[in-house]
């Protein structure tokens, strides 16, 4: 990853919800949507440091005993303890997790992207690093940092963003402002594990649900949609156990309904497991160019021949994710017969959505930001912002003198004329003109490289104008 961003590629997560009716996806904070559960189960029943350490299953109930010596019973228990569940080990014994060879940094800031109505999901990719944000709504931005490191490392105090500056410096402008609008105490660290997908997940009248079951790394943002979906299949299995027992007179059969709930989500649950594995190998394998992470090779990344690896990977993504994400997002809509059709998708996609996925303009003349150019080759160049406004009546007009004309904008320069060039806005895309000047205008990438074709620009990757 250099200061220039390439794209590779989009990918739409409207279409698989809408063609489905489910609400459409959206990204929230993980705090927001605990709140939002707790206040529907209520609080009275719920209570926190209430850890599982032991329990014994004696067939018609289930006796608990916390880690603060209070004992309970129930007619079932369900370990959704995490990773570390100690129901799970208290079931199979220890199993150790597997470490994924990354680390990772998250953080949460007050940040609002230009483009923040047509591109809500980013991931960056880089060699042995990259980086993922997101927008959660009313204002936010969430950040995710993978770095390849031994597990077990520790931060200085205060040092963790000083170090993801460190990580990322030389990386885009969308990776290190979200850094550095990130205060410290908003930044957490935790190294990524998961579990190997198992046969078992219970026994009795006893059962595993989410991360202690199927812990799987974030690259598909799937951990934890998974639990939500094993929650509903085990009200479903449990709500049919009750039926049937109020119907025939009889106790209902438990174990006999952990195990249907366990059976319906085995497959799912392991194809998703896998998949986010292998998001993880790809993302943490990237090469832009040949010559990336090879030593004495290196030398070769300046040619910019592109890494076979990631024009084979593209093709594949391009061909795959569709597929990928209509079964992931919509795969499970037919255990969701009866839901409320309050919940059901009542919004549309923009209009432009298509056309956004088609056309890489289309998606940059969509952001709602301000557009400026550079004069280069002078040493006050930032102070020489040009302000281009969106007036397809008014042409801009670049000089060296403004002679107190609005419409012309002065750059005193000994190799600007007096009218250089112009710049016209029209269907969304700014177009520039030469205007007979003695030395030409062109335009120019952050890397002062020419751009090829500068009769029109709209796009955010080159922002430097060369007069």
């Amino acid at each position: 990853m250099t200061e220039l961003a390439i794209r590779y590629v989009k990918f739409d997560t409207f279409t698989p919800a809408a063609e489905r009716g489910l609400p459409v996806t959206r990204v929230i904070s993980r705090m927001l949507l605990q709140q939002i559960l707790a206040g529907a189960v209520g609080d009275d029943i719920i209570f926190n440091g209430s850890n599982v350490v032991d329990f014994q299953d004696l067939g018609n109930k289930v006796n608990v005993v916390l880690e603060n010596g209070e004992c309970y019973e129930g007619d079932l228990l369900v370990g959704a303890d995490g990773i570390w569940s100690k129901v799970r080990k208290n079931l199979f014994g220890l199993e150790e997790a597997v470490y994924s060879g990354y680390t990772c940094y998250t953080g949460i800031t007050d940040f609002v992207p230009a483009d923040i109505s047509s591109v809500g999901y980013r991931v960056f990719l880089g060699h042995k690093q990259y980086f993922v944000s997101s927008d959660v709504g009313a204002g936010k931005m969430q950040w995710y940092a993978f770095h390849k490191e031994p597990a077990g490392g520790a931060d200085a105090p205060n040092g963790k963003k000083e170090r993801l500056l460190k990580i990322f410096d030389g990386w885009c402008d969308n990776v290190i402002d979200l850094l550095l609008a990130t205060e410290e105490d908003a930044i957490l660290r935790r190294d990524i594990y998961d579990r190997t997908p198992t046969l078992s997940w219970g026994k009795g009248n006893v059962t595993l649900l989410g991360d202690s079951v199927h812990a799987m790394q974030p690259n598909l943002g799937q951990g934890g949609c998974m639990a939500i979906e094993d929650g509903y299949q085990l009200a479903l299995e449990l709500e049919k156990a009750m039926t049937k027992s109020s119907e025939l007179g009889t106790p209902p059969d438990i174990a006999a309904s952990l195990r249907s709930y366990e059976t319906s989500r085995k497959l799912r649950v392991a194809i998703i497991h896998g998949m986010a594995r292998m998001a993880a190998i790809m993302a943490s394998t990237y090469k832009a160019y040949l010559g990336v992470g090879l030593g004495p090779l290196s030398f070769l990344t300046k040619f910019r021949i592109p890494h076979p690896g990631r024009v084979g990977g593209r093709v594949f993504i391009d061909k795959a994710m569709p597929l990928m994400l209509s079964w992931v997002l919509g795969g499970n809509s037919s255990k969701l017969e009866g839901r409320p059709p309050s919940c059901r998708l009542s919004d549309k996609a923009d209009d432009q959505l298509r056309s956004w996925f088609e056309d890489d303009d289309a998606l940059e003349r969509a952001i709602d930001g301000e557009w400026y150019l550079i004069p280069c080759g002078h040493e006050n160049g930032a102070s020489q912002l040009i302000h281009l406004k969106r007036d397809e009546k008014t042409p801009c007009i670049i000089g060296n003198t403004s002679n107190g004309d609005s419409s012309v904008i002065s750059v005193p320069l000994p190799q600007v004329s007096e009218n250089h060039a112009s710049i016209t806005y029209k269907d969304g895309g700014f177009y520039l003109s030469d205007l007979r000047s003695k030395y030409g205008t062109w335009l120019a990438d952050n890397e002062e490289k020419r751009v090829p074709d500068t009769s029109k620009f709209c796009s955010s990757f080159p922002p430097l104008g060369c007069y």
